[in-house]
């Protein structure tokens, strides 16, 4: 079929056409290839992976090279293009490894097994397309390769790229005026003694202007760049990397250091570190169970005296166990809400042990919440009868002054950001709290995909998602939900209905 379509004069596509203005790899093909051949045709910059190159990448004018190691390497960068030889071709086999290319090129007559395994995973989906083949100039005699495209949506996009070649401080220096935040490790950036990536909280308009200043040149330094509101794939695990209100306290006090670099008020660094290391992956290397907070708690000897530096720079005393970092997170407002920590708790003993290892809670109790995609409260007769169709309702009200505050900034970690809402944000306007006498065992494909279920019709929601918020062809998110009673529970807090009789009457009985 790939022979077949390759036949058609339509198939022959100009190699200028391909790489015009784009950042090109050239992975294991310089003797075949060479960049200045690249350069000719129009690309604006060129980066080069052999074998026997340099472990930290050298810029040459246009061109940076540096080694290749492991097929991996193809996607440790920002190129569009990417010329693929030998077993660098192996990338194909999986979408993180090429998905973040427009187009593949591999030569014709070479790196077919590879091509085949790609096109049986991805080709049936249109992830992975033959569009052609073309000719590349190499040393006189052009060869001809074949060229794919790729039509992947990565869900996950956090690692971005920095310019080769510039230290940590300089690649902070070029984000100047952006609304951008170092999560970590500043001063030794401005020390010169960073190494390995580089976390930053950026919102979403400054991460237009990130990728536009980065996206000039050959990029290969790694940055795990996460948003406000963990739109775009930039999020962790799925969820915002942080609460909704801690992020906006890390970017609103953040000022430039002298070294200029964007950091957070004294304050806000600290609950940003005590989060850090409670929720996310630096606590998967924790003993579940443990309490206290020591020098040997965290699987490496710098994060301690960081927490202890970070405590003193914010005038707090160093929390000495994890029941002090709660409370520091509460007072602030910033401490997740359950069903975020049920994302974070994914691959997480540490969490799952401490907030979700208790006696299992009767199954039936659901709250839902109607978000506003546009329709405000026209949703609410439908979503009731959908309800009631297996579930009783206890209790129901719209989201107004009383309780606006409390449900908007606890249920869903704080954030309702969607991009496909009206200005971006849709924010729940009704609730209901329910009660399944009937409740089903979750299915094996629930299991897998929401593990934090308790009871199947639950997932009565992404049925209502199809019928109450399709627009064109995408399924807006209008309901919200708990995933199982104790996250209900968690919810009843923030309604104000913790005590409620009718929720108490059916738990006990």
């Amino acid at each position: 079929m790939i022979e077949k379509d390759l036949q058609s004069p339509r198939s022959r596509i100009d190699f200028a056409d391909l790489v015009r203005d784009k950042l090109v790899l050239i992975a294991l093909g310089d003797e075949q290839v060479s960049p200045e051949a690249v350069r000719a045709c129009g690309a604006r910059d060129v980066l080069v992976l052999t074998s026997d190159g340099e472990a930290t990448p050298i810029r040459e004018s246009h061109c940076v090279r540096k080694r290749f190691t492991r097929v991996a390497d193809v996607r440790t960068n920002n190129c569009n293009v990417a010329i693929l030889h030998g077993k660098a071709a192996y990338a194909l086999i999986e979408k993180r490894k090429f998905g973040r290319f427009q187009y593949i090129l591999i030569p014709q007559g070479k790196s077919l097994g590879s091509l085949a395994l790609g096109m049986l995973r991805y080709g049936k989906r249109k992830s992975l397309v033959v569009a052609g083949k073309t000719e590349i100039p190499c040393k006189g005699n052009p060869k001809t390769y074949l060229v794919l495209e790729s039509h992947v949506q990565l869900r996950d996009n956090r690692r971005q790229f920095g310019p080769a070649g510039l230290a940590p401080q300089e690649l902070m220096q070029r984000l100047s005026g952006l609304n951008y935040a170092a999560l970590r490790w500043s001063e030794a950036m401005e020390a010169g003694e960073h190494e390995g990536d580089i976390d930053l909280l950026v919102s979403q308009e400054a991460l237009i202007g990130l990728k536009e200043r980065y996206n000039q040149q050959i990029c290969t330094y790694p940055l795990d760049v996460y948003t406000d509101d963990g739109q775009g794939g930039h999020a962790y695990k799925s969820v915002p990397y942080f609460t909704a209100t801690l992020a906006k306290g890390i970017l609103d006090s953040a000022i430039m250091t002298p070294g200029g670099i964007r950091v957070a008020a004294p304050h806000w660094r600290f609950l940003a570190f005590c989060y850090h290391l409670t929720f996310h992956n630096k606590s998967e290397h924790v003993a579940p169970g443990t309490v206290e907070v020591r020098p040997d708690t965290f699987h490496k000897p710098h994060y301690y005296p960081e927490l202890k530096r970070l405590a003193e720079l914010a005038g707090e005393e160093v929390p000495k166990t994890y029941d002090n970092i709660e409370r520091l997170l509460r007072a602030a407002g910033t401490l997740p809400s359950l069903d975020l920590i049920g994302f974070y708790s994914n691959k997480n003993a540490f969490l799952k042990k401490r907030y979700f290892d208790r006696a299992p809670m009767k199954p039936g109790l659901a709250t839902v919440f109607i978000r506003d995609f546009g329709k405000g409260m026209d949703l609410v007769p439908s979503v009731r009868a959908n309800i009631q169709q297996h579930f009783e309702i206890l209790a129901e009200g719209p989201v107004d002054e009383s309780n606006r505050e409390r449900i908007v900034q606890g249920v869903r970690g704080g954030n309702w950001a969607d991009a496909q809402a009206p200005r971006g944000y849709a924010e729940p306007v009704y609730w209901f709290v329910c009660w399944d006498k009937s409740p089903r065992p979750p299915s094996k494909r629930t299991r897998r995909k929401h593990p934090r279920v308790d009871n199947e019709n639950i997932r009565l929601k992404d049925d209502m998602r199809r019928d109450l918020g399709t627009e064109g062809k995408s399924i807006l998110r209008v309901i919200h939900s708990s995933d199982n009673s104790l996250e209900a529970i968690d919810h009843l807090e923030h309604l104000g209905l913790q005590d409620h009789p009718a929720v108490r009457t059916r738990l006990s009985s």
